[in-house]
């Protein structure tokens, strides 16, 4: 029996390679002057778009993606959660994986999107480009064998043909704090008066929306006290060291999610590509179903509210069963440093009661600080977001290895030793330059470790001492089970032990853990979190924290991964036109 499943998933797979295609697009990355939420600003566009255009593809298919570079400074694309199985220079990391594209150079990125399916972006991962708008959404339609979910939500024939037609149309969403000055200027400000950039002016959907401003009163009731007009906590030095800015309401256009006529389901991708904000998405008088997470279907969560961390996706099913009119989406952030909403508007087709410009004026189910108005809501537990089919961790790790994390100053943050330095985009890629791997490289032999092809390996994440913000970690070129959370310290040297000795077994899910290409740290010193995952192809795989601050401040590792399979470089990566240097005794992570 066993051998039959194994030759008709083996036909299954042939038969999509057999029709698979070459999805091809042209990107040229450009400035521009942007005022998606009413206020201008410069942004870093694709195509004259921010996001870009939508990539869309099957699976099996190759995506081939020739990006012009009309900048005046270098740049490369990442393609976030896609596994870069075999060609591991195409995973778009300067200094790691390639040499950054240099101004008016361009670069063609090819890759395969093999064994994984669903909702994914792509954004620039040179210094902290896709905070300022260089960044757009990936779709890889789940291919027709993948089993779905759909039949935990309703047993009913019609509902389940309404899910899949729902799958088959999606909408596509990208959601982040957007702040009035480029991030450039306010990581600078960042390393040289500590003051943190996490006061947005918008929550944008798409590019759009709009600044809101909300009463002293109001602001104080669900936030407390000693905020500004935006809603933000005021940092020691701020009103000396940064541009204060004062709330200014806009009426910009908002993103519009139109069902059409027929439709009883909608699907929307929620892919959240911010700075900072923590978001939790909403649907007035609306509950609607989480059906998968970083591109993978999970077991259904029916949900009020469902949260979204940087960096990650959230993939939600809605009922259209409400009166025909216009609904707002909100988009909450859930950070205590600052009380900010973002809105979208769910349009039924046909005859409406109310068609708005504005935000709708419907019933939420949030606050306007993310909490649930009702006791009897329900919000996304991201714990219990179990894979759909069911499947288990590898049950046992054949390596450990243990990040502190630290702030080593004012403004750098390291995993264990030191924070991984900006000029490091500027080196030769430590993919296969052996001199420009350092403390934060971690496997092939570097730094007593090595992680061969084959292996599993759990990596154990604790904060360390007066470390007060949380850390949402993302992983290139692999999913992992995030196995375990707890506070206190990890003092053992393997989870086994910890289960063993620790007494820290309720801690742990061995069974259906999430499986994800990120995970959270919490924000408390002591605070733990594990994940396990499988080497199943070699790679230069970057991991780091998603809250721009912390990442241009170093909170970087790379693993090298099966490095002893890797396949070899073409020469044409080697011979690319860079950008060569002596390195500095002397750099902090933000110089």
């Amino acid at each position: 029996m066993a051998l039959l499943v194994r030759c008709t998933t083996f036909l299954l797979l042939a038969s999509s390679t057999l029709a698979a295609q070459t999805r091809r697009y042209n990107f040229t990355i450009t400035n521009k002057w942007d005022t998606g939420d009413g206020h201008g600003r410069p942004v870093f566009a694709i195509n004259n778009e921010t996001p870009g255009p939508l990539i869309v593809a099957d699976e099996g298919d190759e995506i081939e993606v020739f990006l012009e570079n009309q900048l005046a400074f270098e740049t490369t694309m990442h393609w976030h959660g896609i596994y870069q199985i075999d060609r591991p220079w195409n995973d778009g990391v300067p200094g790691v994986t390639q040499y950054s594209i240099q101004p008016r150079d361009s670069y063609t990125y090819r890759f395969t999107v093999q064994q994984q399916y669903g909702s994914y972006f792509y954004h620039g991962h040179f210094g902290p480009a896709f905070a300022d708008g260089m960044r757009g959404p990936i779709w890889i339609a789940p291919a027709s064998w993948r089993p779905r979910p759909y039949h935990l939500i309703s047993s009913s024939a019609a509902d389940i043909e309404g899910m899949k037609a729902a799958e088959h149309n999606p909408h596509h969403v990208v959601i982040s704090d957007w702040n009035a000055e480029p991030m450039d200027t306010l990581l600078i400000m960042y390393r040289d008066t500590g003051v943190v950039p996490w006061c947005s002016n918008s929550i944008v959907l798409n590019g759009k929306g709009r600044t809101v401003c909300h009463s002293e009163e109001l602001l104080e009731s669900v936030g407390g006290p000693g905020r500004d007009s935006l809603g933000c906590i005021l940092q020691p030095g701020q009103a000396e060291y940064s541009n204060l800015q004062t709330c200014k309401e806009t009426f910009a256009d908002l993103e519009v999610f139109e069902a059409k006529p027929g439709d009883d389901w909608m699907w929307i991708n929620f892919i959240h590509s911010g700075a900072h904000h923590e978001l939790q998405i909403s649907v007035d008088e609306h509950e609607f179903y989480v059906v998968a997470a970083d591109g993978e279907f999970v077991h259904p969560q029916r949900v009020h509210a469902a949260n979204c961390n940087l960096g990650e996706r959230i993939s939600i099913l809605i009922r259209l069963n409400q009166d025909p009119k216009d609904y707002s989406i909100r988009v909450t952030s859930l950070r205590k440093e600052q009380i900010v909403q973002g809105f979208g508007i769910l349009r039924y087709p046909g005859p409406q009661k109310l068609v708005t410009r504005g935000v709708p004026d419907t019933k939420p189910w949030v606050h306007l600080n993310g909490s649930l108005i009702s006791s009897s809501s329900i919000a996304m537990d991201e714990t219990k977001l179990a894979p759909y089919p069911p499947k288990a961790p590898p049950a046992k790790a054949d390596n450990t290895i243990k990040f502190f994390v630290n702030m080593t100053g004012p403004s750098s943050w390291a995993l264990n030793i030191g924070p991984h330095q900006a000029f490091r985009q500027q080196l030769p890629p430590l993919l296969w330059e052996e001199e420009s791997r350092g403390v934060t490289t971690y496997g092939g032999n570097f730094n007593g470790g090595s992680l061969h092809n084959g292996t599993v390996v759990d990596i154990i994440f604790e904060n360390g001492a007066n470390v007060t913000s949380q850390h949402p970690f993302h992983k290139h070129n692999s999913k992992a089970y995030v196995i375990g959370t707890g506070t206190g310290g990890f003092p053992w040297p393997t989870v086994e032990d910890a289960i063993r000795e620790g007494g820290v077994g309720n801690r742990f899910n061995l069974v259906d853990p999430p499986n994800r290409d990120g995970c959270r740290l919490g924000n408390g010193t002591g605070d733990w979190t594990v994940i396990r995952y499988e080497i199943d192809f070699p790679a230069a795989s970057m991991l780091h924290c998603h809250m721009i601050h912390h990442f241009a401040a170093g909170q970087q590792i790379v693993l090298l991964e099966g490095v002893e399979s890797m396949a070899k470089i073409p020469s044409e990566m080697k011979d690319r036109v860079h950008s060569d240097f002596r390195l500095p005794l002397r750099y902090g992570p933000l110089d």
